[in-house]
């Protein structure tokens, strides 16, 4: 049953890959850009990676050029812990930008960190997990007032050949879903976007809501919900300068696997190791000051405080980690305004140093 599953999913990855390409040849104009180039990072997770990124932008048919431009982008890169990483998110916008479908096709060979449950967790127990697994999300949205998407979201992994230290914090600990299994979630999401870039905002308002649950009918092999408000506020301060502001807050049901509990680490709390913290609960927030250098060189100040508990009430009673760090951006492409991006965050535990593509928020 489980193989058959799985050749599902497969199947359905090629099937959608297919129609992604499709769809560009078949509705793209003449303006679309392509950027390919090496691609080398470096997170705490990973250490060292090196592969290739490709980015193409473009505007479908008769959508005017004053609307936000579709985008694909197809990466591949293979880590210095051994592993491997294919993915290809999209976004495309139809009829002035009222339609919009997002999401990622991938694959992952990949090993996560596990430290336990709770913000009183112990750096000195921490431990990681290899994972292998195919990856599908996919929204589909209607805009019905201005700036304002709702629509459907779908969630799989298929979570395959789990490695575990025998004896180990993980498989002492009572966190669900320690056998391979498969996520496969649907819910609803909201949309409030008015920001001027989806690469690198100046100014304007993020907000994203989603309500997850399992499908059994669909493959899952656990069951839970999960529900999560990612609030961002962008705004211009003199002629280049911007204040990025980042609230989420995430619930999750008892049930909830471990591999997707909601975490502080890279992007909004970075200087703490990816996942330092876990639990159903997370409310974190996180401020970064951008700024331009030199020509295509610019800086950023950021600063952040987050916890995790139980619940989502007990969030307001827990201890809270705190992070700051600076670091430096380069653009690569002007019109799009993508950046690299390096960082250095640091926390009461020690630092972290960060070299990657595209803002953290």
């Amino acid at each position: 049953m489980k193989v058959k599953f799985i050749l599902v999913v497969v199947t359905f990855y090629f099937s959608a890959s297919t129609m992604l390409a499709q769809a560009v040849s078949r509705d793209s104009t003449k303006n679309l850009k392509v950027a390919a180039f090496p691609v080398a990072f470096y997170t705490p997770e990973t250490a060292f990676g090196f592969g290739g990124l490709g980015i193409g932008t473009f505007h479908l048919k008769n959508e005017s050029r004053e609307t936000r431009p579709s985008s694909i982008q197809v990466g591949a890169s293979y880590t210095t812990k051994g592993q491997f990483l294919l993915y290809a998110p999209f976004e495309f916008y139809k009829d002035n930008e009222r339609w919009r479908m997002e999401g990622e096709l991938g694959f992952y060979k990949y090993f996560y960190n596990f430290y336990g449950l709770g913000i009183d967790s112990r750096l000195e127990d921490e431990e990681t997990y290899g994972v292998t697994f195919p990856r599908v999300r996919l929204s589909i949205l209607r805009e019905i007032f201005p700036d304002f998407l709702i629509g459907l979201g779908y969630e799989l992994d298929v979570f395959s050949n789990l490695e575990i230290d025998e004896g180990g914090v993980l498989e002492a600990s009572n966190a669900n879903g320690k056998q391979d299994g498969t996520v496969s979630n649907i819910g609803f999401q909201a949309f409030y976007d008015t920001r001027d870039s989806q690469f690198f905002p100046t100014k304007g308002f993020y907000i994203q809501g989603k309500y997850f649950t399992s499908a059994k009918f669909l493959g899952a092999s656990v069951n839970y919900s999960k529900f999560e408000l990612d609030n961002r506020y962008y705004q211009k301060m003199g002629k280049k300068q911007v204040l990025a502001a980042n609230l989420f807050l995430a619930n999750s049901s008892n049930g909830t696997p471990f591999y997707d509990l909601n975490y502080l680490g890279s992007k909004r709390t970075r200087g703490f190791d990816n996942r330092r913290f876990q639990d159903n609960a997370e409310l974190s927030f996180a401020l970064e000051y951008r700024f331009p250098i030199a020509g295509r060189f610019g800086g950023v100040f950021f600063g952040s405080t987050g916890t995790v508990a139980p619940d989502l009430g007990k969030t307001l009673s827990s201890s809270y980690k705190n992070a700051v760090g600076t670091g430096i951006r380069y653009i690569i492409n002007k019109r799009d305004g993508v950046r690299i991006r390096i960082d250095y965050g640091l926390t009461n535990e020690g630092s972290n140093f960060y070299f990657t593509i595209k803002e953290a928020f």
